[in-house]
């Protein structure tokens, strides 16, 4: 980032390296600079062939007989192969510069680490290098950006270790009294505050409420397991046959990519209930991601036969199960949204925090009449909720389906809506209170506010 605006590096991706293609300026409006179209890529290989070529060894001279046949796509294809052996790997022309450490290296390395953000998994360490770099080049505020970037992704993974390096870091550019009031300083103290364990499972938020019969009967049927780190709990799709609470530790929940492997989509921490679809799902209940201890962790475990007992005897016990895997549900959604992906976990958490209820509708249900300011905000669950003008006429002018918002805009600015929101039979929404999401935004960065403006 430089300013108000972003400096963007273009590559045309080949088999064997990238080949660049431009580094564009976009201001804060969007415009960017320069114009990037089809001519201007065809130029950029075109460049890159003139450049390889010059470097490239004459063709012997028993092959001039051959003519010019395809020579231009020929040359075209030799140029961008010639340049890609040429040159070595991304990673490897940035720690070369690194090591070299003087400033015009340092310089080369700051325009080729932007091309590295594209692998998530390394994302954090990238944006830590990059301000490393920015301080060796006398440039604090980007380096203080940069280190910003990496404690968020940082914090995403629960990554401490590497978390605490970069608030060292922050803590030595920025001094001590300005680091105190830091975003990199509260989301240190934030990630250590969910790393406590919890000290009994009816401490669980799930658990509290359990009446001392019920805690009797259920504690000798409880059995503690550590697990060591890189440890799988469960795998994506086997039987889910136990419920788990996280005593303490870190777990990561992985999901199977279609093209293979597998990607994290977040963490879990001490208090967190899991394994709620092996008393809620009928039917051979499976398990619906991977759960893998990130560093040497403890879990409660119990079997799903004994939660269903429970859950039978008390049906307050049920309901506070059946709500945590709607909010599981939530966060899953949040997770792969396309616009609530842009924020970290930290706030996607406070997002969950402001939920008010969740509830279920047997009939056609007004939640947002016309002309009033709305007091909360909408995310369908399951249904959908329709809109109508001047009342309820025969035909609604528009429908809010699963897994969509609706109102939020509305109740951050306190805009009476023109429409009124109907709930369908057999729809379940997520109400958010509009207090606690207003409150969220006023203590949150610009992008934030942004991001939940746009939802819905």
């Amino acid at each position: 980032m430089a300013g108000d605006g972003w400096v963007v590096t273009v590559v045309l991706a080949a088999p064997s390296g990238d080949l660049h293609v431009a580094d564009l300026s976009v201001d804060e409006s969007g415009a960017m600079t320069p114009k990037l179209d089809g001519d201007y890529v065809v130029d950029s290989v075109r460049r890159a062939q003139a450049a390889s070529a010059s470097l490239a060894p004459p063709p012997p001279d028993e092959l001039s007989d051959f003519g010019d046949a395809n020579e231009e796509d020929d040359a075209l294809g030799s140029g961008l192969d010639n340049l890609e052996m040429m040159e070595d790997p991304v990673e490897v022309r940035v720690e070369t510069a690194l090591k070299k450490g003087d400033p015009a290296s340092l310089r080369e390395a700051r325009d080729l680490l932007p091309r590295l953000l594209i692998d998530p998994e390394k994302r954090g360490g990238t944006l830590l290098t990059m301000a490393e770099v920015e301080i060796k080049l006398a440039e604090p505020m980007l380096a203080k950006g940069y280190l910003e970037a990496a404690a968020r992704e940082f914090g995403d993974r629960f990554d401490m270790p590497a978390l605490e390096k970069a608030a060292a870091l922050g803590l030595e550019l920025v001094g001590k009294e300005a680091f105190v009031g830091s975003s990199i300083h509260a989301l240190l103290e934030e990630s250590r505050a969910r790393l406590r364990p919890v000290p009994t499972i009816f401490d669980a938020r799930s658990f509290q409420q359990l009446s001392p019969v019920m805690r009797a009967w259920i504690e000798p049927q409880i059995t503690l397991r550590t697990l060591a780190p890189q440890e799988v709990l469960v795998s994506e799709g086997e039987p889910s046959q136990n419920v788990f609470v996280v005593k303490s530790g870190l777990f990561g929940v992985w999901l199977e990519k279609p093209s293979g492997g597998q990607w994290m989509v977040r963490c879990c921490f001490p208090g967190w209930l899991l394994g709620e679809s092996s008393v809620l799902v009928p039917n051979d209940p499976r398990c619906t991601a991977t759960l893998r201890a990130e560093r040497v962790s403890e879990v409660w475990t119990v079997p799903a036969e004994i939660m269903k007992k429970a859950m039978n005897k008390e049906p307050e016990f049920a309901d506070r199960i059946a709500q945590t895997k709607q909010l599981h549900r939530i966060d899953s959604f949040f997770s792969m949204h396309e616009t609530m992906g842009q924020l970290d976990v930290q706030v996607r958490d406070e997002m969950l925090s402001c939920i008010q209820r969740l509830e279920t509708f047997d009939e056609e249900t007004i939640l947002l009449p016309a002309n009033e300011v709305p007091q909360v905000a909408c995310l369908v669950a399951r249904g959908e909720i329709a809109l109508f003008e001047d009342g309820k006429p025969d035909a609604p002018i528009g429908v809010i389906g699963a897994d969509a918002f609706y109102g939020v805009r509305d109740a951050l600015h306190q805009i009476a809506g023109a429409v009124s929101a109907i709930a369908r039979p057999h729809t379940t929404v997520a109400f958010f209170d509009a207090a606690r999401l207003r409150a969220l935004c006023e203590r949150s960065p610009e992008h934030v506010v942004a991001v939940l403006e746009r939802l819905g």
